[in-house]
């Protein structure tokens, strides 16, 4: 069946004041299944899933905070008011895919056990810290620093982390579990670490869907924060042997075999790309600076792909996996250095999107 829209919010712009390229909100995308679409697919512009197994709801991931959350669970109430969710699975350990878990204290929410492991990776503490040093340091005479400072508070701008509590899984299970809700069953098969250290994804066979994760983003440059990437590669090709008509990615539109087969090949032209950047000892954002700017990034299909300067983050990670000496900032410091180069190389492309990652007079919503 076509997917189908029935509710959402309306907004004529997304987040980060983009033209959506769908509409946002709830879709019917099978019998009793469902997707919240969030447009166009950016940071936190997460997809999240539902399925009605008669009676009782799952809900497959929440977002990054509290508002959205809400907002979403209004517009669902049609069918969760009579279906009430009774659980809640979480594809991953990115707050924007379960900082809203919060608002089920009376659900199971189910995860890997290296989602659960990963959780406190990061605190909605810090990113409110985030959100003040950003708004601040976009005004340093340092060029590197205010970039920095406009990348991050753009980024952190639609979202307010105020109030909310990391709850981790209830359930946790290790590479696969088969979950019976009311007759309805659905596979959870553990693929990372790749995107994350805890990815999953939820196959559900009698209804030919597949929620994906941040293992499938659709029109949006994925990115690999623990890797190794060919972990995401095999979970790919795993969405690719599933009888599905549809995949719900984390981010972005909803996705067909050949949207998976795409970024597969965006995975290896990245890896072919940087891998001989390494060998010639080149560092991994001179490296994918060289990489974007060029005729053969420009020609493919990935160019016109949401947050192209994402690549950073995952050279990072493909240059550890392969040995190369990275510099050895502990912790938080280092993961902050990526995203300074990451803003760095955003305002180098001013035609890629999200415009107000790089454009200083962009006007949000």
């Amino acid at each position: 069946m076509a997917a189908q829209w029935l509710a959402g919010p309306q907004r004529p712009l997304t987040r980060f004041g983009e033209k959506p390229i769908f509409a946002e909100g709830l879709y019917r995308i099978a019998q009793d299944s469902y997707a919240w679409m969030v447009p166009n697919g950016s940071w936190g512009e997460t997809n999240i899933g539902l399925l009605d197994c008669g009676g009782e709801s799952v809900l497959i991931d929440t977002c990054w905070d509290l508002r959205f959350t809400s907002e979403m669970l209004k517009m669902m109430q049609p069918i969760t008011g009579s279906a009430p969710i009774t659980c809640v699975i979480n594809t991953h350990a990115d707050g924007d895919h379960c900082w809203g878990n919060q608002l089920f204290a009376q659900s199971t929410i189910i995860a890997s056990k290296a989602c659960v492991d990963h959780i406190h990776h990061t605190s909605p503490l810090a990113m409110t810290a985030m959100q003040h040093v950003g708004r601040l340091s976009r005004h340093l005479p340092i060029r590197t620093l205010s970039n920095f400072g406009h990348y991050m508070n753009e980024m952190l701008e639609p979202y307010d982390f105020r109030g909310i509590r990391v709850r981790p899984a209830t359930e946790t299970f290790e590479q696969q579990k088969l979950l019976n809700v009311k007759g309805v069953e659905l596979l959870l098969m553990e693929v990372g670490p790749g995107h994350t250290d805890g990815d999953i994804i939820v196959y559900v066979p009698e209804r030919r869907v597949a929620y994906t994760g941040d293992i499938l983003f659709a029109g949006s440059t994925p990115v690999a924060w623990a890797g190794p990437v060919e972990n995401i590669v095999r979970g790919l090709q795993k969405l690719m042997e599933l009888d599905v008509d549809v995949f719900v990615p984390g981010h972005g539109p909803l996705a067909t075999h050949a949207m998976v087969k795409q970024q597969i090949d965006y995975w290896d032209f990245l890896q072919e790309n940087l891998h001989l950047a390494c060998q010639r000892g080149i560092a991994p954002q001179h490296a994918v600076h060289e990489l974007l700017l060029s005729s053969r990034f420009k020609d493919t299909p990935f160019a016109k792909w949401d947050s192209p300067e994402r690549a950073i983050s995952s050279a990072f990670t493909l240059y550890r996996h392969w040995g190369f000496e990275l510099p050895a900032l502990p912790g938080k410091l280092g993961i902050l250095n990526v995203m300074r180069h990451q803003a760095g190389m955003a305002m180098c492309m001013p035609h890629a999107a999200p415009s107000a990652m790089h454009c200083r007079n962009q006007k949000l919503l």
